[in-house]
């Protein structure tokens, strides 16, 4: 993504159908099987209008750098993640959201820094104490967190919260269980107030907002979708990502069928990397203040680093207009 000037590539999807929101309320990934037919074409649009730059590069320590909206700039190692030297890696491009600024849908990942304020109530209602007293009854349906998702459960969400966040993780996906993208009608309350990304196919049916809950080191293995964007309310999230047909997805697949995503850093990564396989992998810990924004169809997996993480993300679809900066 390059700014100025300068122009930027970014991938549009067209799709046949804009019917795109969610088939089931416990599918995890509700767009990508509703849309019936897609073409991909690149094309590069001025982008300048949405984005300012700011700080993309973390400490010579290999740590992330988060800068403040509103107290400047500031590179921290992230503590939830300083046990696991591979979380201290960030590379994925860091900008500053320009004041009325559409964001885009652009060929690459890039993380946003946003006010707090922006979605505080939603924070607040997601936080873990009001969370059970308000939803503590309601139901939730967490999953087995595979490289596909299977295994769907239905149980209150205060049980959940109580029992399953707190469990060591297991090497297995198949033992472990996860809360994410919560369509039933008790959850709509709570999704409305969310206030959705600032970019053009944020609104409406043309986007799908989830929730998810998860403890320290759940999450999702390698996996693909629709273009999303994800922000941490609570607690921190580490995403890996690579490039759809990247050839080190040939080395992942069959090690990730079985293990988790925690695992495979620890178990598998070094390898890799030695290899000189991961050469185009981007990363990140994400926390409060940030939004993270992934294109369609880029492999990537997810940490929780944090004993409670709460997160929101909203899934897109581009309708194919050549103009992103609307």
């Amino acid at each position: 993504l390059k700014l100025g000037s300068k122009r930027a590539c970014v991938v549009l999807s067209i799709a046949a159908s804009s019917r795109m929101v969610a088939a089931s309320h416990r599918r995890p990934w509700p767009l990508r099987r509703s849309v019936v037919a897609a073409t991909l074409s690149w094309q590069c649009v001025p982008v300048a209008p949405a984005l300012s730059s700011s700080s993309t590069d973390g400490p010579e320590d290999g740590g992330p750098c988060h800068a403040s909206v509103a107290s400047g700039s500031s590179c921290s190692v992230v503590p939830e993640s300083a046990t696991e030297l591979w979380a201290r890696r960030c590379n994925i491009k860091r900008f500053s959201l320009a004041l009325d600024g559409n964001l885009p849908l652009s060929a690459e990942p890039y993380i946003v820094e946003i006010p707090h304020s922006r979605n505080e109530e939603m924070a607040h209602r997601l936080a873990r104490k009001p969370l059970l007293e308000a939803m503590g009854n309601a139901t939730c349906t967490p999953s087995q967190v595979g490289s596909k998702r299977k295994g769907f459960t239905e149980m209150r969400l205060g049980q959940y919260i109580e029992d399953w966040m707190d469990r060591k993780l297991s090497r297995n996906p198949d033992e472990n269980r996860y809360v994410f993208g919560e369509f039933g009608d008790q959850w709509a309350p709570l999704r409305s107030i969310y206030e959705r990304p600032p970019c053009r196919v944020c609104t409406g049916e043309r986007a799908a907002v989830t929730i998810g809950l998860g403890g320290l080191h759940s999450g999702a293995p390698w996996h693909f979708h629709n273009a999303a964007f994800v922000e941490v309310l609570h607690g921190a999230k580490h995403f890996a990502l690579l490039p759809p047909e990247d050839p080190a997805m040939e080395d992942i697949k069959p090690a990730i069928a079985n293990l988790s995503q925690l695992h495979w850093h620890r178990e598998e990564r070094p390898a890799l990397e030695r290899a000189g396989r991961l050469e185009h992998l981007q990363e990140c810990v994400i926390r409060r203040g940030e939004l993270l924004y992934f294109p369609d169809q880029w492999p990537h997996g997810a940490v929780n680093m944090a004993p409670y993480t709460a997160f929101v993300s909203t899934f897109v679809q581009s309708d194919g207009r050549g103009s992103l900066d609307e």
